[in-house]
């Protein structure tokens, strides 16, 4: 492997520099490693299915977030252009949402949905998405570790060792959004830069407005990073103007694509969804491969609170590496120069750690505190209530450290065969996390709606209410919502990252209520799920709407809806009004 390596680093060195200047040569076969193994990558840890773009069953077998994400796509795909660009319209009708709010990654779904005419029908770039990712993190990976060694083999087989991440893999094809952590490895390369005197001016604005369009939450863990920066700047430099003038750039640029994309379009109290400290991280976290992703390392106990959110296992790779490198850190390097850089990245992962433990923080099962949160800190904190999440940052500065230690402070070729060793632990450890998530063959999906009267009830009618709207199963709204998709019907439910869920439930009440007092509309059609509520849809609303028994939902009509006058026979499944 090392030797193939480097013979690759000879013939990518005679390839680039024969007419390119050495910085750009170095740009370019930094980018073709980096597309290359990515690529690479990619298929060995999930398979080549989810590339195909018109392969779409496989997201909706899966259903859950991977199936939110694609339905924020789908929904937004079909509505027109309009201001704010993010709007969709006909999910959530008549309020509505955003593509931000679907977590339908926005930085692919506007461009996409340019070229939608030319599209197929069934079309999904999630499995793009994650290969993106997987390319985005061995790309700034090898860019990174450019700082600290001119060895091919070594940087590709150091930022394969990032693209081999416990937090990141754990989030592909379920929340593929949140699987961007390149995000995080650029804002650790930028801090780097920045203490060496090269980072360019534009670079934070650039990483910020292409943050803006992945997701909020790897936005909010940049800030602490982004001012370490600054600090970084002013300290050299002692220009407060130039920081004010990038503070307001970024500033600017994130309220500008905010207000595009459709990030302010809901209230402040829909964006708060409470329950801080029920989503957080165990103190456990880096070393607790829970649910079972690790062969070696067994599953340490959690508390009910920690679960998911705060995955953050190192790997038994990492886990060698770790003391190994910091031996070699505290015995061979210079620390002159260099410690208000370790204080300031030691003080945000402080920060960074005691956020995501929470008001309620946990050592295995071991409460250490918890303390209220009330009034606006408690509203505040609240919108970013997966806490757990802000372990990433910690992890990603401990994963760089290690690698960049064994660079600098092993002797060639120790230092590759060490770290090959590791990547190669590190593989095996995690396959009970990769073999779930690896899709090798097409899917089949089967509809819910099985009867032809669905159809026919889609074709003569143009909205469609479900009621209720609260406590509604994941898997029968987003079924529905993937019907109504389909059948461009507008639909009042919706599985939201942030939505407007108490005005939802208040509309479909005040819809029941109407129907009940024979307000209808000749083109809805309404339909019931609840045992509850289709029991007292039968009592109240028999005399006046026509009722339908079909698939396990109970369907109500206007009399004059056109589905009266449809070429079917409505005996089997409907019962006429009374009156």
């Amino acid at each position: 492997m090392v030797e193939f390596l480097k013979a690759q680093q000879v013939r990518l060195h005679d390839l680039f520099t024969r007419k390119l200047n050495p910085n750009l040569a170095r740009i370019c076969a930094n980018l073709f490693l980096g597309i290359l193994f990515g690529f690479i990558w990619f298929l060995l840890l999930y398979g080549r299915e989810t590339l195909f773009p018109t392969h779409v069953n496989w997201i909706y077998v899966r259903g859950g977030d991977v199936l939110q994400h694609q339905l924020g796509w789908e929904w937004f795909r079909q509505e027109p252009w309009r201001f704010p660009l993010g709007r969709i319209e006909a999910y959530g009708f008549p309020f509505g949402t955003s593509v931000a709010f679907m977590d339908a990654i926005p930085l692919f779904a506007f461009p996409f949905k340019l070229l939608s005419p030319w599209l197929s029908a069934n079309f999904q770039y999630l499995g793009l998405w994650e290969m993106t990712s997987v390319i985005g993190q061995m790309t700034v990976g090898i860019f990174l570790l450019q700082e600290f060694t001119r060895s091919n083999p070594l940087k590709i087989i150091g930022a394969s060792l990032l693209v081999l991440s416990p937090p990141m893999i754990f989030r592909a094809f379920y929340h593929n959004s949140l699987t961007a952590h390149w995000i995080l490895l650029a804002g650790i390369w930028f801090l780097i830069l920045e203490h060496r005197h090269r980072l360019r001016w534009w670079a934070w604005p650039t990483l910020f407005a292409v943050t803006m369009l992945v997701h909020l939450y790897l936005l909010a863990m940049l800030l602490p990073i982004w001012a370490v920066s600054l600090f970084l700047y002013y300290r050299r430099e002692k220009k407060a103007l130039f920081v004010f003038l990038e503070i307001a750039l970024v500033i600017g640029c994130m309220g500008l694509l905010g207000y595009a994309i459709g990030y302010f379009g809901l209230p402040a109290d829909d964006l708060i969804q409470g329950s801080f400290g029920n989503y957080s991280w165990n103190l456990n976290g880096l070393i607790n491969p829970f649910g079972n992703a690790s062969i070696f390392v067994h599953e340490l106990t959690l508390n009910s609170t920690n679960l998911g959110e705060g995955f953050s296992y190192l790997g038994l790779g990492f886990i060698l590496i770790l003391p190994v490198a910091i031996v070699l850190f505290l015995k061979k390097e210079n620390l002159h120069g260099k410690m208000h850089l370790i204080i300031s990245i030691g003080l945000i992962s402080l920060f960074f750690c005691f956020f995501a433990l929470s008001n309620k923080a946990y050592f295995n099962t071991q409460l250490l505190w918890d303390f209220p949160i009330s009034g606006f800190p408690s509203k505040l904190l609240s919108a970013f209530r997966s806490s757990g999440r802000f372990i990433w940052p910690v992890f990603y500065f401990i994963a760089v450290f290690g690698v960049v230690s064994i660079v600098r402070n092993v002797p060639y070729p120790r230092a590759e065969y060490f770290l090959l060793f590791a990547l190669f632990l590190q593989l095996a450890d995690l396959q009970p996390l990769l073999t779930p998530r690896k899709i090798t063959e097409p899917s089949q999906f089967q509809s819910q709606f099985e009867s032809d009267f669905w159809q026919i009830a889609a074709d003569a009618n143009d909205h469609l209410v479900l009621i209720p709207t609260d406590e509604v199963p994941s898997h029968t709204g987003q079924h529905l919502a993937l019907f109504a998709r389909q059948n461009h019907l507008t639909f009042n439910w919706g599985y939201f990252a942030r939505g407007p869920y108490r005005t939802i439930e208040k509309y479909a009440n005040a819809i029941f209520d109407g129907l009940v007092a024979g307000k209808t509309d000749a083109s809805t059609i309404y339909l019931f799920w609840e045992p509850e509520k289709k029991e007292l849809a039968r009592k109240q609303l028999s005399s006046s709407m026509l009722l339908c028994d079909v698939d396990g939902y109970l369907a109500a009509f206007a009399p004059d809806n056109p589905i009266t006058r449809a070429d079917i026979d409505l005996a089997p499944y409907c019962k006429a009004p009374t009156n």
